[in-house]
């Protein structure tokens, strides 16, 4: 956490004078700034400027450096009503050195409408009592430096305020209890930083606000409010750093933001109970990344979010998080922990998704997904990701769908397990010798013809069924065809021979060799002994591989 510059101070004000190279005072202001617990933190030195001496040189258009001088009451409002101009009369600043300055105000320090013609430095100053207003000023096209300043209680309005195209530094500030409000604020294509920025208990409002090609960086900044507002701001085409940056229990809303160029980051941010919203986000074809952050009691909501790649790796997803994208290509939610819903099922609105990796994930909650809707299947299988983080992941949903009372979806995940695990034990071996492809392969076949294709891993008793079918035709055929060969003979036992031709008599001896009946009225000679023994074991596999697959289905 970034700590406070100050929260209290004490003015006095002495009749000393006081000098500083530029110009000389008459009296000097004494600034003694203490932290929340009173203690103090420093002592300071400010010659005592009339706020009428700085309107002089704006009348007479002089260049203004007002550095490491207090000055109370300062307001564009204020001078524009003595000097009968209209409320929003612009007025120009030229030269405007601010450096390590003290503002003080009853009500506010009013620069309104101000024109910064040629700079905008108020680097190490501080505002104290009062609120801060930089409403519909504008700055010429230099840099615009607010780095270090403290903006004390009040609140800050930068409202309509354009920045003009040089990088723009709010580096290190400190506000405290005021709300700041950068409402359809222009920074253009400047580089524009509010690193470490400590917002304090107010509210932050940078709706409408628009970016142009600089980068544009949050980093570690903290928001202690209730409502962080950047719905609909336009973050044009530099990157969006919000790593580390802490939102403690806000509101927070990123509603119909457009950052169409340019990687987004909130990597290893921290967001408390409060909900976060980037419903109708656009990132274009980048990449969204909140890889490692901290999710607290608030639900998370992407809904109808367009983007390349939604990166959620390695975070604790603790509620509820609505990833019912409108269009996005990769949603990667790898090594994280699930512990409520993450909700991917389509809706009214088409979720156009290509890719969902779940490895590593632990779930302690639910995915809410549809094997055919969502085409599941696809998903997993597109992922340029090794057969054992396929297999895997196909694990993984075959649990959640269970647990759901998806049981369809279930047996398809099974499936697809179960054949990734093939796959992967296949790889394990031939990458260890290539001659065991000798036996892998075969091993293999037999294993998908047994367990995959004759019984979806008896997951279908219906394909069991006919695959018993089948078997007990093809072996009434082969002894039809090895009896006219004259490979072996079916000979009557016991009783007296029937009038049958021998594709009947094949067909019987094949019904009750395969169903293990054996009532013994025709015997195998020859070779069709052999034959006979290998069907009454594939018919006894058979109905043991149907009574599990039907009965898997109906206790369900």
């Amino acid at each position: 956490m970034k700590e406070k510059q100050h929260q209290y101070y004490s003015i006095k004000i002495t009749d000393d004078p006081f000098e500083n190279g530029l110009f000389s005072l008459s009296r000097t202001a004494v600034i003694i700034f203490r932290d929340g617990n009173r203690n103090v933190v420093k002592k300071e030195r400010y010659g005592v400027l009339e706020s009428d001496e700085i309107y002089k040189k704006i009348i007479a258009k002089e260049e203004i450096d007002i550095s490491n001088c207090y000055v109370k009451n300062f307001s564009l409002s204020d001078f524009r009503e003595k000097h009968e101009l209209s409320r929003d009369e612009k007025l120009t600043l030229n030269n405007f050195i601010a450096i390590r300055t003290f503002f003080e105000a009853d009500d506010t320090t009013d620069f309104s409408y101000a024109e910064f013609n040629g700079g905008g430095d108020f680097v190490n100053s501080s505002f104290g009592s009062g609120n801060v207003s930089f409403y519909k000023s504008s700055f010429a096209e230099t840099d615009v430096d607010f780095s270090n300043v403290d903006f004390g209680e009040g609140s800050i309005n930068f409202q309509f305020t354009d920045f003009g195209n040089g990088n723009v530094t709010f580096e290190n500030c400190a506000n405290y209890n005021g709300n700041t409000s950068f409402i359809n604020a222009d920074f253009k294509d400047g580089k524009v930083n509010f690193k470490n920025f400590n917002f304090g208990s107010g509210n932050v409002d940078f709706h409408f606000a628009k970016f142009g090609k600089g980068d544009v960086s949050f980093d570690k900044s903290e928001f202690g409010g209730k409502y962080v507002d950047f719905r609909k701001v336009e973050f044009g085409s530099g990157k969006l750093d919000f790593r580390r940056t802490v939102f403690g229990n806000a509101i927070v809303s990123f509603e119909e933001i457009e950052h169409k160029k340019g990687r987004t980051f909130f990597k290893k941010a921290i967001f408390g109970s409060g909900n976060i919203s980037f419903d109708m986000a656009d990132f274009g074809d980048e990449e969204v990344s909140f890889e490692g952050a901290e999710f607290g009691d608030g639900s998370i909501s992407m809904l109808r979010t367009k983007a390349r790649i939604i990166n959620f790796k390695s975070c604790q997803l603790k509620t509820y998080v609505d990833l019912r994208v409108e269009q996005c290509d990769t949603i990667d939610l790898s090594d994280t922990i699930i512990r409520d819903i993450v909700d991917l099922k389509k809706g009214k609105t088409e979720l156009k998704l290509n890719q969902l990796i779940l490895t590593g994930v632990r779930n302690l909650g639910k995915i809410f997904l549809d094997w055919k809707e969502n085409n599941v299947k696809s998903l997993i299988e597109s992922q340029d990701s090794s057969f054992h983080d396929k297999t895997n992941q196909f694990r993984l949903l075959k649990e959640d769908f269970n647990a759901s009372g998806k049981y369809n979806d279930e047996d398809k995940a099974y499936v697809a397990f179960k054949r990734y695990e093939l796959k992967a034990y296949n790889s394990d071996k031939i990458s260890k010798h290539k001659m065991n492809k000798l036996w892998v392969y075969p091993l293999s076949f037999f294993k998908k013809l047994i367990f995959d294709w004759m019984g979806l891993y008896a997951t279908d008793p219906l394909r069991v069924l006919i695959s018993m079918l089948c078997t007990y035709v093809l072996f009434s055929l082969t002894y039809f065809f090895m009896i006219s060969l004259g490979f072996g003979d079916l000979k009557p036992g016991f009783s007296p021979p029937e009038e049958l031709s021998n594709l009947a008599v094949s067909f019987y001896h094949s019904a009750i060799t395969f169903l293990t009946i054996g009532y013994g009225d025709y015997s195998p000679w020859g070779i069709i002994r052999a034959v006979s023994s290998i069907e009454g074991f594939v018919g006894l596999f058979l109905m043991s591989y149907f009574t599990v697959a039907f009965v898997r289905k109906i206790l369900r």
